[in-house]
């Protein structure tokens, strides 16, 4: 690495780390004052406060590192045009492109490093702090569902219900179709309530339609219930979301999802989203070092504007997109995907025509 190189890594590290400490600062504050009137009417203790501040840094770290990368470097370039340093720079043959490779390098590893941290750390502190939210906001969770429609044994066997009940595990309108390979329908048993009984569902007081191959329909008041075995936590109202789980086991979630017939395409994305997040950092540097010279006045506060603008216009699109795949307009990669992709070619196109 050459002096010049060394040099804007040593104007830019301490101005990050600032900038880093007053985000996440900011992002622990704004989560205090929004919940502290929970925290006083339940009689939350001082400590018990400062433990949720603490599992959160993790997450304030996230939020914050591609806004501090941002600020950072437009700060940092900023002041080198305004003291004349890159027009001595670029006078000596210097060019930019050779200048800010040690600093896009940098941006790359932190990309990288950004997803493990996501997957090893934040996720699990994540997971402490809303369990020990729920807990000292004396906050329960209701695992009981309405309108369930579950596919099981891949698909020949369809159940629907208007109501699960959790704590008794019973299921309430119970319909049960069993399907060939073919999708023709075999059977289906009705009943007012289906009861778990550890291994299988257990309908009260059945009536089976049976369907012969000449078109007969035939009436039973006893079912064959030994194929009956999704297990309760399918019927379950949905309370895990990919956020709080880590790569591997999202994956897992997501394929049970979709096995049981259940909406996925919010969970995907953001699935996908947990590998294009880590990209911004490499972005926003796109974005502050051809920008970053455009001040020569007032440096700190353009270079704050800059950051706030830039990454008002990612995250707004990012919520858009995420929208649209929710809703499934698009597919969820392309959700998760889209703002990366085309910020990544904006910022190209302007990193091609910044000052040198």
């Amino acid at each position: 690495m050459k002096l010049l190189q060394r040099y804007l890594l040593e104007q830019f590290i301490p101005v990050f780390l600032v900038a880093l400490l007053f985000f996440v600062l900011m992002l622990e504050l704004g989560d205090l004052f929004a919940n502290l009137w929970k925290y006083l009417s339940n009689g939350v203790s001082l400590t018990g406060i400062l433990r949720i501040m603490y599992l959160y840094v993790p997450k304030c770290v996230s939020f914050s590192m591609p806004m501090s990368i941002l600020f950072a470097s437009s700060y940092t370039m900023g002041n080198l045009y305004a003291r004349n340093e890159l027009t001595a720079i670029f006078a000596s043959g210097f060019s930019l492109y050779a200048l800010v490779v040690p600093l896009l390098a940098a941006g790359l590893f932190l990309s990288f490093g950004m997803f493990f941290f996501e997957d090893r750390v934040v996720i699990h502190s994540m997971q402490e702090k809303n369990a020990l939210n729920r807990l000292l906001l004396k906050q329960e969770v209701s695992l009981s569902n309405t309108n369930i429609v579950v596919l099981s044994e891949s698909g020949t066997v369809i159940y629907t219900a208007d109501y699960y009940l959790d704590n008794e595990k019973k299921l309430f309108s119970f319909l049960a179709v069993t399907r060939n390979g073919d999708g023709e329908i075999l059977s289906v048993i009705q009943a007012p309530v289906a009861a778990w009984n550890g291994t299988q569902w257990v309908p009260d007081s059945p009536v089976v339609y049976s369907f012969a191959e000449n078109g007969v329909v035939l009436l039973n008041r006893s079912a064959d219930t030994e194929f009956l075995s999704e297990p309760p936590e399918t019927f379950r109202r949905n309370t895990t979301s990919v956020d709080e789980l880590s790569s591997v086991d999202a994956k897992r979630f997501i394929n049970s999802m979709r096995k049981a017939g259940l909406p996925y395409s919010e969970q995907l994305s953001n699935y996908y989203r947990r590998f294009s997040f880590p990209l911004t950092i490499f972005i926003v540097l796109f974005f502050s070092i051809s920008l970053g010279g455009r001040f020569r006045k007032n440096i700190m506060l353009m270079s704050l504007l800059l950051s706030l603008s830039i990454a008002v216009l990612y995250y707004v699109l990012q919520m858009v997109t995420m929208l649209f795949a929710k809703w499934e307009y698009i597919s969820p990669l392309a959700g998760a995907w889209f703002p990366v992709i085309l910020f990544i070619f904006v910022s190209s196109l302007i990193f091609r025509h910044a000052r040198t």
